[in-house]
């Protein structure tokens, strides 16, 4: 499950207090026609934007974030087709089952089929691969071809985590909000998540890892070691860290407050193709913090990230009305 629905209040309090007019009714998604406007949306996020919750993915496009899985073997599975791809499946190649489950839920090269899909995951995971059962959790805890079932999800997640799928750990780890004892099984999470991102920096070991510490979550609350660790995951190029850590520089939480730096992270995240970080960015320029204030960029943004599908920048007016910030 994604942390944006527990953050996306944050932005909608601030555009009410300094932009009233920015958290009323909703913005549309519009055809951007005017020549000006879109060249200020492709300089702030030139390669486009993903739905919410997606992570762009060189040569495959944008993919569910939570997702695990080889890009090597995807794109060799792509590059040798689905039916050969399917007889490796059949002679017991793991990788190869869930590279291709991917091919068809993500009708990457056939029409989408999550049912074959999921008899896909389910296979390679009986079989040991932890990045197939962690798929699999994903599909059960956002009722893809299932209905939502986070128990289902989590216990997939502990069976992914349990086989080295650091995918697997994240998504365990933050599937909820843990107390000081989480159950042995995200405590052990906890320990490969910090392995991975200590000992083989991986990114999102370290953004999930940041993420837990500044919550408190499944260990004790420190907001200053969580935005270090987030620091590190987002050199190490996991965008959605650098828009958690833009937003502690937001709010002054384990670091100072610092409105260019949040302004920067934000920008790099939306660069990255993360709808929700878009709408960050466009909430810093209508509030005109870290910027000039610039009503017609913020609006161009807002309606980039809800066309990507982010609630928060649907629900938004934009910054029109004059609204002094």
């Amino acid at each position: 499950m994604s942390s944006r629905s527990r953050n996306a209040s944050l932005l909608v309090a601030l555009l009410g207090v300094v932009c009233p007019a920015c958290a009323q009714s909703p913005i549309p998604p519009a055809p951007r026609t005017e020549a000006e406007a879109l060249g200020r949306a492709v300089a702030d996020a030139p390669n486009g934007v993903c739905r919410a919750g997606s992570q762009r993915v060189e040569h495959v496009g944008c993919v569910d974030e939570e997702l695990a899985f080889s890009p090597d073997a995807l794109a060799s599975c792509r590059n040798s087709g689905a039916r050969e791809c399917d007889e490796l499946c059949q002679k017991g190649d793991t990788p190869a089952c869930t590279s291709l489950a991917l091919v068809h839920q993500l009708a990457l090269e056939t029409a989408p089929n999550t049912t074959y899909a999921a008899r896909l995951f389910d296979k390679a995971c009986a079989a040991g691969d932890g990045a197939a059962c962690n798929d699999l959790g994903v599909l059960h805890g956002k009722g893809i071809g299932f209905p939502v079932d986070y128990d289902r999800a989590e216990a997939l997640y502990a069976v992914a985590c349990d086989r080295g799928s650091v995918m697997g750990c994240a998504n365990l780890a933050t599937s909820r909000t843990w107390g000081d004892h989480p159950p042995d099984a995200v405590g052990r999470a906890v320990l490969a998540m910090t392995d991975a991102c200590v000992s083989a920096a991986q990114p999102r070991a370290c953004a999930a890892l940041g993420a837990m510490q500044s919550k408190g979550s499944g260990m004790a609350r420190d907001q200053k070691e969580g935005a270090s660790t987030l620091e590190r995951a987002c050199t190490l190029g996991d965008p959605s860290a650098c828009e958690q850590l833009g937003r502690a520089y937001l709010q002054g939480e384990g670091v100072a407050p610092n409105d260019d730096l949040a302004m920067k992270l934000f920008r790099k995240a939306c660069d990255s193709a993360r709808a929700d970080a878009c709408t960050d960015l466009a909430t810093m320029y209508c509030m005109g913090r870290g910027a000039p204030r610039d009503v017609e960029r913020s609006g161009v943004l807002f309606r980039q990230a809800c066309d990507a599908g982010d609630e928060v920048a649907c629900k938004s007016k934009g910054c029109s009305g004059g609204i002094a910030p």
